[in-house]
């Protein structure tokens, strides 16, 4: 290597690394709104509970199988969210210098890795420091399908069996975080067809091979849970509610419009979505034009094609923990586009230059330096045990603001639960923004729904998702602590929401209670002992 060549490839690593230690401060923030959730069914699980009969939840049991490894790798703390999600990152930032490595250049290699650890950190791309965004299934789906995409340039090599049944282990096993990940297996397969050299035949045995291997750890996953006893309740939630959940406010026309929107948005103002899509766009125009496409950039379209499918069919609603899945194509497009210019045509180079300025221009506008430093130094002075907690806390959803979520208002709660409870008692939360209570204070939820959008204001037909059912079951369990939330939220369910207090089947089951106190939104009330 030249001396020029050394000094860019120690630039791209210092880069990466620095892409990866401004998250670490991270770990002193809060746990978000659905991170709550995941680590109180952890918490369940670990305390003898099952999943889907004693404790509810409509994902896969995937995501609660990595939280539960993360807490037992790093503890019981909050802080293993963040130390789960900044591994994950940096597992997949190796897989993609690794990717990019076998089918390009070490330069594209060293740029897709510095991309993608850089211009991925939640503080950068998300409000409230992107600790709502992080550790969620999208965040474990991307080591899997970077872990597939590496197989399949393996069999594209070799013609491999061994390699073709691995594609299709690696893309099940990020079915059973999210089933609609099993997309990506068939792009995944295309790309082989079109660049391995391989027999008809032999390419036939590699996709039936895929196929069947991508049904090994579904496989075993339904078995758990049959031996559980709780296959029936586990078909509920992962295929009937869902089905219900996705197809709530979904219109054909309605969602092509919004999600047009949500795509255009992240274009204009996110370097990495305008730089992969200019490298879109040029491997577009090279195969247009040569009626040839490099492996690479086919192989970031597959990938980033399959997870625009997967975002659409999560339904309705465009969450930006959906999109987590487009970053790694993105940055191997970038990669290309950028790294690929010297030994390309004029105008390969003059794009690359244009989506260059772009990007640099985009950060630069963004403010990217100042905003990860001043949230690194916030996370930095908590953890060094300087500042005010309460104002820090206020960062993370404001206080007594009328705006719903509030860390401060939820770390008070928890705290005032956690001291006025023991180790076995129950309690149960009417709200959606507080389900890591059961997490936080380490007691045993009353009723397997955690959250109240599974019973109310819904639709589901069957009768156990509903609100006079949870409050006879209620009833019945006589949890210290009942704890109602206040959402402030104009949609009929928040409304719903905040109207609970005052439903005739909740009154009667309050029968037997006290409001002890108010902390903010959350109205906590205590069970009179002695009377039924």
């Amino acid at each position: 290597m030249t001396p020029r060549r050394d000094a860019l490839a120690i630039a791209l690593a210092v880069v990466t690394l620095l892409g990866l230690f401004a998250r670490v401060p991270s770990i002193a923030e809060p746990l978000g709104i659905d991170q709550g959730l995941l680590s109180s069914v952890a918490k369940q699980l670990s305390r003898g509970q099952t999943l889907y009969r004693d404790v509810w939840d409509q994902k896969p049991p995937g995501l609660y199988f990595a939280y539960l490894t993360a807490f037992d790798v790093f503890g019981w703390h909050a802080s293993s969210v963040a130390w789960m999600d900044i591994l994950a990152t940096a597992m997949t930032t190796l897989l993609l210098f690794s990717i990019v490595r076998r089918l390009g250049t070490r330069s594209m290699a060293a740029l897709a890795a510095a991309l993608y650890s850089a211009l991925t950190i939640p503080s950068w791309l998300y409000r409230h420091g992107g600790f709502l965004e992080r550790m969620v299934a999208e965040t474990f789906i991307v080591i899997w399908i970077a872990l597939a995409a590496w197989c399949a340039i393996q069999y594209v090599r070799r013609s491999s069996l061994v390699a073709a049944a691995a594609v299709g282990f690696w893309v099940g096993i990020a079915a059973i975080f999210k089933p609609n990940a099993a997309i990506y297996g068939p792009a995944l397969v295309l790309w082989m067809a079109l660049y391995g050299r391989h027999t008809r035949e032999r390419f036939a045995a590699a996709a039936i091979v895929a196929g069947l291997c991508s049904l090994i750890v579904p496989a075993v996953t339904m078995g758990w849970l049959w031996r559980l006893g709780v296959l029936p309740e586990a078909r509920v939630a992962l295929i009937d509610f869902n089905r219900a959940y996705v197809a709530t406010g979904f219109s054909a026309t309605g969602y092509a419009l919004e999600f047009s929107k949500a795509v255009w948005l992240r274009m204009k103002t996110d370097p990495l979505w305008a730089a992969g899509a200019v490298g879109s766009v040029l491997a577009l125009w090279d195969l247009l034009r040569t009626r040839r496409l490099d492996p690479l950039p086919a192989l970031a379209i597959a990938w980033g094609g399959a997870a625009a499918l997967v975002v659409v069919a999560n339904g309705a609603r465009l969450f930006n923990t959906y999109f987590i899945q487009t970053f790694a194509p993105l940055a191997i497009l970038a990669a290309w586009t950028l790294a690929g210019a010297a030994r390309q045509s004029l105008v390969h180079k003059a794009v690359a230059t244009a989506a260059f300025a772009l990007a640099v221009w985009l950060i630069v506008r963004h403010q990217y330096v100042p905003t990860v430093y001043q949230f690194a130094r916030a996370d930095v002075e908590q953890l060094r045990g300087r500042g005010d907690r309460a104002a820090y806390l206020d960062g993370f959803g404001g206080y007594a603001n009328d705006r719903g979520y509030s860390a401060r208002a939820n770390e008070e709660l928890f705290a005032y639960v956690q001291a006025r409870t023991s180790h076995d008692d129950l309690i149960y939360q009417f709200g959606i923004n507080a389900a890591g209570v059961y997490f936080a204070t380490d007691r045993l939820t009353a009723h397997r729904f955690m959250r109240v959008n599974e019973f109310v204001q819904s639709d589901f037909p069957d009768p156990r998702f509903q609100l006079p059912a949870v409050t006879a079951e209620l009833a019945a369990r006589r949890p210290v602590y009942l704890i109602f939330e206040k959402l402030h939220s104009p949609t009929p369910l928040g409304q719903a929401v905040d109207r609970l207090a005052q439903q005739p089947d909740v009154l009667r089951l309050l029968d037997g209670y006290r409001l002890e106190t108010r902390i903010e939104d959350f109205t906590v009330y205590r069970r009179v002992d002695g009377k039924k």
